[in-house]
């Protein structure tokens, strides 16, 4: 599941309905966490949640907070069931979190797709 791809799908969920840095983790942590996320399924999306909170673990200090902050939101905010669609379409999730959530999965996959190779 391409970090890039839920950017696109939370954006495009919006259209009907009109911190501090974390210590310890390397760049090659923050890889394999963001990797993860890349090849899952989209059959497997309700695994994402807790793939999106291991990254958020994993965000290391030359991050920055930006990407810190845009990776605990993603964590924070993923649908359990891995429907951002249906989340917005039942009202669990408004607009505007919408256009954030969007927002901060762009900041994740610039950080990711800049460091990590993919």
């Amino acid at each position: 599941m391409r970090i890039r791809k839920l950017v696109l799908v939370a954006a495009a969920a919006t259209l009907p309905l009109g911190l501090t840095s974390c210590g310890g983790a390397s760049v090659e942590d923050f890889c394999e966490q963001y990797e993860a996320i890349d090849q899952l399924e989209e059959s497997d999306a309700d695994q994402a949640k807790g793939l999106f909170e291991d990254l958020s673990e994993n965000v290391p200090d030359e991050a920055g907070d930006d990407v810190k902050e845009a990776a605990d939101y993603l964590a924070e905010n993923f649908p359990s069931d891995g429907d951002i669609e249906a989340a917005v379409e039942s009202g669990d999730m408004g607009t505007d979190d919408a256009q954030e959530f969007a927002s901060a999965a762009d900041t994740v996959s610039s950080y990711g797709d800049e460091n990590c190779g993919s």
